[in-house]
């Protein structure tokens, strides 16, 4: 019994470390927390439901709003990367490049702005000779351990 218990410690001590040498990381890439909050976690309501207009937001359970400036210098990139939640994102100046899973690029410029959501992997760029600066803000379960989640190069792209 002890072998088997030491062979599966083993074997997922293995699969973290090859997981952890794949995932692509940001570079040239800072992220600047200004505020974190909790909504949605009173005891009548366990989420948000909000509609104006055309807009829509229904959360279940307790929900954290989170705002970031990044800068991204020339060259750096966001790395390979998901969200535990919803991401919009305003390009307040400069310009990027967003690459989705399959290589497909979109680019960015200031004033404009995208949105991120799921599991599917993206990473941003910039290809541009000066800083880009973006407002962010996440919309992410309460439970979420972080904002980000490092993802490996998808092998249908060799963007980085």
């Amino acid at each position: 019994m002890r072998r088997r218990l030491t062979l599966f410690i083993a074997s997922l001590l293995a699969l973290a470390l090859v997981g952890g040498a794949l995932a692509t990381l940001p570079s040239a890439f800072t992220a600047t927390t200004f505020v974190r909050a909790t909504i949605g976690a009173n005891k009548k309501h366990q989420g948000i439901k909000a509609y104006a207009g055309h807009v829509k937001l229904h959360t279940k359970g307790a929900t954290d709003v989170t705002m970031q400036t990044i800068t991204i210098a020339p060259g750096g990139s966001s790395g390979w990367h998901s969200h535990p939640g919803i991401v919009l994102v305003a390009v307040q100046s400069g310009a990027l490049t967003r690459y989705d899973e399959h290589c497909r690029t979109t680019p960015y410029g200031a004033g404009s702005g995208f949105v991120e959501f799921g599991n599917h992997p993206a990473l941003v760029r910039n290809n541009s000779g000066a800083p880009v600066v973006l407002y962010v803000t996440y919309i992410s379960p309460k439970t979420a351990t972080a904002l980000r989640i490092d993802k490996p190069q998808p092998a249908t792209c060799s963007a980085s």
